[in-house]
């Protein structure tokens, strides 16, 4: 890490004119741990190590970016392999790399120099760079948003197959570990007081300048960005250790087909079989792999300041540098140790902060070609990836430092970067929930109780699964791939697929179809599972309802289907069948398998035809199969069936969920005592199960605060029927929601709320349903645009819970009953706009805040009542006013 309280440039000229390499010029960079300089040596390796990693990529066509005084640009553009070189900078950096163009004959002829800033492409020629290079310059931008900006703009002047090469980017998994080493390099530092050390420490993290990036961010990224075809993320090679090799690392983003994705490379864990160079070199020997993960090596540049960091949360152990015994040898060893037999060596960042991995690749048995997956990055959300630069925001004082200066032209970021915010189960029975607390994990710090840093609380990005998405489809797919897999205990994957054909057709004989919808009423977990999926084919939705209670304000089914005791306590429905289910799971077909095709159906089933139609807050729910196919594109885990009694809504998508992706649904036997936490949490350990569905909330809740404490893994679901949350607790991290699902919290402007603060909340993402069903008016006034979006970007919508939620300094989020106090929606002398999409959406929104993109505008601003009115107007009349 370098000190640059003059600007960016300051590094590049330094590493452009190492001494003894080049033009005299200004001095080198300084240290951030003595001030004083970095030997150039250090210089000079970290150097070539960027130059090693250009010239790895295709470069016939080279776009540097910010290319400061030369660090790069004179060695790259004399390659003969380069036969073009542009740069640009700024007007400084220009003026001084003219000069040294124009005298030498080689670069005259090849490169151009243009001042202008990183996010300016306006002229530059389209699909023409082999590659563009970003080296040291992402830390001076303002936030993430800026650089996902620039990363925007130069993709599209990539030629095809072209790479985006970001270099020098530093490391917020390890901002903590950092700033405790600059700390303790100070005299005297660790004799102080061990709580003001902390709060120091806490403080420069806080009152960072520079954009800090997450390794992870970079799959986050790809994800939403189609060119992406392939992400190669890299610790430096070197033998010296200083901040630059031990806290910053490359990235490049490569439009082409990856010639190898290695995420899922076999692995050789440090420790076990290889604890040396020597085990390392004789195992390559002996097996000769292909491609080898050397996976959870402890990273030896950074050992001793992380194991600093820790020691400051032991109050017995001593807080100082002093070198701590190796537990492995540097990097670099291990890197010539496989060259040496004729391997690529790949370095990259592990499965914590302190733990690197090193790839390595034989060419032989690997093409040549860009790689992706040599950083095995967890899936998480882009948004949580990067810190917010400090500003001139610092506190007077003397460690005070000099005044922040942001680069020249920099506008600061207009939103704060979304956090992973620990939360609760919140179920619609529950009028006050449980609000479940957890230690937040700082990036590169032990876990510590920290106060969350915004109002949005979210999972990973996941591809939005299109509209309308065909459950049926999924669920067959799945069959095809494991018929014989277990699906519910006695009930393989085919089996349960050739007794839902069955029933299927009994329910099409019986008038249900698309534009239909079949009451369920069956308290067997089997049983059930075949009337879902049954359902699910026929086109219809499906109504699981309790027949205890009242059923008054259901729709109207075309088909009851009913164990014997609903049998008994459900009235007759005028015009519908009546299907009493004897035997658990039903019968098999006499063929062994019936599959529905549409000619079977009344019709073809619609896009928007809803999957589930369940009582929410303001009316009937209708629930699409986005709901469903969002789980199709996770991992297949173990699930428990902790339904008591006949199964809600919740239950029949967390079901449906956990068999369109293979998972596995146990079913505790009468030995285990559902109502007891720490029994169920044991039974689960058994199982294998990660996911639970159903089940009383306060025992859900008491499973997620013991499988926290005990470093379980647990998944449970819960919310409202317009909006339904799926929540994650892995081990060793606070909760989080499920990939795909989201909450806010919001302010009179729709922005997120600061931290401890109380906001509305508001639930986006997989868990939206479809809307009211028949009742576009209360859609428009609950279902709202989404103002952050979310996969596949579009016209997302959010559910108003009407609620107010808070986090608490712990870290917990916690549902209150009634509504926020600056809810724009209480607000008897707000605003309003009616606002449509091209989907046919409509919603009301406060005057007073920014329209999202892709909404526009139908009846201006006005008080509640005539929005109101105009959200039952024929939306074609809008159409014909705008175009």
């Amino acid at each position: 890490m370098l000190m640059f309280d003059s600007g960016l440039n300051e590094q590049r000229d330094a590493l452009a004119t190492v001494p003894g390499d080049g033009p005299a010029g200004p001095a080198g960079p300084v240290s951030s741990y003595d001030a004083l300089p970095i030997p150039p040596a250090h210089l000079r390796e970290w150097r070539d190590a960027t130059l090693g990693r250009i010239r790895g990529l295709p470069r016939r066509r080279v776009l540097e970016i910010g290319a400061g005084t030369g660090t790069l640009l004179p060695r790259l553009a004399r390659d003969a392999e380069v036969g073009e070189y542009s740069a640009t900078g700024s007007a400084a950096a220009v003026a001084a790399l003219t000069a040294r163009v124009e005298a030498d004959p080689v670069l005259r002829e090849k490169v151009r120099l243009e001042c202008r800033g990183a996010e300016d492409t306006h002229g530059l020629p389209a699909g023409h760079f082999d590659t563009i290079v970003v080296d040291s310059v992402v830390p001076s931008f303002p936030g993430l948003a800026h650089l996902r900006t620039v990363v925007e703009r130069l993709l599209p002047l990539l030629a095809p197959g072209g790479s985006l090469f970001l270099g020098g980017l530093r490391n917020l998994d390890l901002a903590h570990c950092f700033r405790t080493g600059t700390a303790l390099a100070r005299p005297g530092a660790a004799r102080g007081d061990r709580e003001a050390l902390c709060r120091r420490i806490d403080r420069e993290v806080a009152q960072e300048r520079e954009l800090l990036l997450s390794p992870a961010l970079f799959d986050a990224l790809a994800r939403d960005l189609p060119a992406v075809r392939a992400v190669d993320v890299r610790v430096q090679r070197g033998v010296q250790h200083n901040e630059l090799t031990r806290y910053r690392y490359d990235a490049v983003l490569s439009t082409a087909e990856p010639a190898a994705d290695l995420t899922a490379a076999p692995r050789a864990r440090w420790g076990e079989e290889i604890t040396t160079a020597a085990t390392l070199a004789g195992h390559l020997r002996a097996r000769r792999p292909a491609v080898l993960r050397l996976a959870a090596l402890p990273n030896r540049r950074v050992h001793d300041e992380y194991a600093a960091m820790q020691s400051l949360f032991h109050p017995l152990e001593s807080i100082d540098l002093a070198p701590q015994d190796a537990p492995a040898p540097a990097p670099e060893v291990l890197c010539r140790a496989a060259e040496r037999l004729g391997y690529r060596a790949l370095p990259t960042w592990g499965e914590r902060p302190d733990l690197l991995d090193i790839v390595l690749l034989d060419p032989g048995q690997v093409p040549a070609g860009p790689l992706t997956g040599v950083y095995a990055a967890p899936v998480v959300e882009a948004a949580g990836c990067a810190n917010t630069p400090a500003t001139d925001h610092r506190p007077a004082g003397p460690d005070a430092g000099p005044p922040m200066r942001p680069p020249k032209g920099a506008a600061p970021s207009a939103r704060t970067a979304p956090a992973a915010l620990p939360s609760h189960t919140v179920r619609a029975a529950a009028p006050a929930p449980h609000a479940l607390s957890a230690p937040t994990a700082t990036a590169g710090r032990p876990a510590t109780r920290a106060r969350p840093a915004t109002g949005i609380w979210a999972g990973a990005d996941t591809d939005a699964p299109p509209p309308g998405a065909n459950v049926a489809s999924l669920f067959a797919a799945q069959v095809a791939r494991a018929p014989e897999t277990p699906a519910l205990p006695g009930l393989a994957y085919a089996e349960l697929d050739a007794r839902s054909d069955l029933l299927a057709h009994a329910l099409l004989e019986h008038r249900a179809g698309p534009g239909t919808c079949v009451l369920t009423a069956l308290s067997s977990p089997a049983g059930f599972a075949v009337a879902a999926l049954a359902v699910v084919k026929t086109g219809a939705a499906l109504l699981p309802v309790d027949p205890a209670l009242d059923l008054a304000e259901a729709p109207h089914p075309a088909v009851l289907l009913l164990d014997e005791t609903a049998d008994l306590l459900l009235p007759a429905v005028p015009g519908a069948a009546r299907l009493v289910r004897d035997a658990a799971a039903g019968p098999l077909p006499p063929a062994g398998h019936w599959p529905v095709t549409d000619a079977d159906r009344l019709r073809p089933p619609c896009p928007g035809d809803p999957l589930l139609v369940v009582p929410g807050e303001d009316g009937t729910v209708a629930v699409g199969g986005e709901a469903v196919a969002a789980a199709a594109q996770a991992a297949p885990a173990d699930t428990a069936w902790l339904v008591r009694g006949y199964p809600d809504g919740d239950a029949a998508i967390g079901l449906l969920s956990a068999l369109v992706c293979g998972a596995r649904v146990h079913v505790p036997d009468g030995s285990v005592s559902r109502d007891v936490p720490h029994e169920v949490l044991g039974w689960l350990r058994r199982r294998g199960a990660r996911m639970v569905l159903g089940g009383a909330d306060d025992v859900l809740g008491a499973l997620l605060a013991l499988a926290r404490a005990e470093g379980a893994g647990l998944s449970v679901s819960g919310g409202w029927a317009e909006g339904r949350l799926v929540v994650e607790q892995m081990p060793g991290s606070p909760p989080r929601p499920a990939p795909g699902y989201r909450a806010y919290l919001l302010d009179a402007l729709l922005r997120p709320v600061g931290p401890g603060e109380t906001g509305s909340l508001y639930i986006a993402g997989a868990g939206v349903a479809q809307g009211y069903a028949g009742g576009p008016g209360s859609d428009g006034e609950r279902f709202l645009p989404d103002p952050f979006g979310g996969p596949g970007g579009g016209t997302a919508r959010m559910w108003r819970t009407g609620r107010a939620a808070r986090l608490d300094e712990d870290g917990s989020l916690r549902v209150l009953d009634a509504p926020a106090h600056d809810d724009p929606f209480t607000d008897e002398h707000a605003t309003f706009v009616v606002l449509a999409d091209t989907a046919g959406h409509r919603a009301l929104w406060p005057a007073t805040a920014a329209i999202p993109e892709g909404w526009y505008e139908t009846h201006g601003e006005d008080a509640c009542a005539p929005c109101l009115d105009h959200l039952h107007s024929p939306l074609d009349d809008d159409l014909d006013d705008l175009f």
